[in-house]
């Protein structure tokens, strides 16, 4: 495959929809070492690609920010079938239009700290030990074989 502009809006445009790199160069027919190499090549190219790449990061960063904090917001419509003069039933039509609001999440709370506030929100605390301190390491004793010792 030859490298163009147009290829590039193509791979682009793949990738702004939130496509993998290697689905992108599946569906256009482009080998994976092709795009790495007009990667190093073509600094233009990178940058175009990378900047392309952030735009579902940040589409997806945003929606875990709005649902942590519960300004997710969305609208909800509510549909009936509805009968005639005659009782016969019609299509379904628009009853009525709910504004909601997704509360916070506590999931996605605990997830955005532990990515933005690593130092005070990680799992695991690295503590220091001073002074001194010996470790005996004992090894498993085969236990001999014979009546009275089944393990269950």
């Amino acid at each position: 495959m030859k490298f163009s502009e147009e290829l590039t809006e193509k791979i682009c445009g793949h990738l702004k929809e939130g496509a993998t790199i290697t689905s992108a160069c599946e569906a256009l027919g482009i080998g994976r070492q092709t795009f790495y190499d007009w990667m190093k090549a073509k600094p233009y190219f990178s940058y175009t690609i990378k900047k392309a790449m952030a735009i579902p990061d940040k589409k997806v960063e945003n929606a875990l920010f709005k649902t942590a904090t519960g300004t997710f917001r969305y609208t909800e419509k509510h549909y009936e079938q509805i009968k005639d003069a005659k009782g016969k039933t019609t299509e379904m039509q628009l009853v009525k239009t709910i504004r909601k609001r997704v509360v916070p999440n506590v999931t996605a709370q605990i997830f955005y700290l532990k990515n933005r506030k690593s130092d005070e929100w990680k799992d695991r605390h690295d503590l220091a030990v001073s002074g001194g301190m010996s470790i005996t390491v004992v090894s498993a004793v085969p236990r001999p074989k014979g009546k009275g010792n089944n393990r269950k």
